[in-house]
């Protein structure tokens, strides 16, 4: 039980980072000449994002398979 907490203590914080990552990449990219600066921003995002949260779910599905 304490990996599966722990796990999804993991896929919080992968929420939390990748919303801040986001939003400062916005203001970052809004700042300087508006959204056409940084057209690739959303694809970015969503690759890394998907990466992540999939590797967490495979581990936290992993974690409660029984040998």
């Amino acid at each position: 039980m304490p990996e599966r907490r722990f796990l999804l203590w993991l896929l919080t914080g992968i929420f939390t980072v990748q919303a801040c990552v986001f939003a400062v990449g916005l203001f970052a990219c809004l700042k300087p000449g508006g959204i056409e600066h940084c057209p690739d921003l959303g694809d970015r995002y969503e690759q890394t994002f998907t990466v992540m949260v999939a590797t967490t779910l495979a581990l936290l599905t992993g974690s409660t398979i029984k040998e």
